[in-house]
């Protein structure tokens, strides 16, 4: 049975939605939203404009070893401001954790 185009490039990268990965014809992270026609449609850490990335393009970003304390003192702070339904911390703590990301591990 022949593969539709997203069917093809999905299983050859084998990214899912809300993997992280490196476009490099951008510089730019991004989290993986969808997958249709031979793209990938990221969304910019920590909300903003998607964009369509060559799946040639994408690596993973470079995550050397488990999570950093800075990593885990973040993560410990979304979780905490989720579990208290306080979105708007939520949505900081995950901006705060994009441009760790960037600046750190990238």
């Amino acid at each position: 049975m022949p593969h539709t185009p997203e069917q093809t490039s999905e299983a050859s990268l084998g990214l899912k939605r809300g993997d992280l990965v490196l476009d490099t014809a951008t510089g730019r992270v991004g989290e993986v939203m969808d997958n249709r026609w031979n793209r990938y449609q990221l969304r910019p850490l920590g909300g903003g404009r998607e964009w369509h990335a060559n799946p040639l393009n994408l690596v993973s970003p470079r995550m050397n070893g488990p999570r950093c304390p800075e990593c885990r003192r973040i993560k410990s702070a979304y979780y905490a401001a989720s579990h208290e339904g306080d979105r708007e911390a939520a949505a900081r703590w995950t901006t705060e954790m994009g441009l760790h990301q960037r600046a750190a591990h990238l």
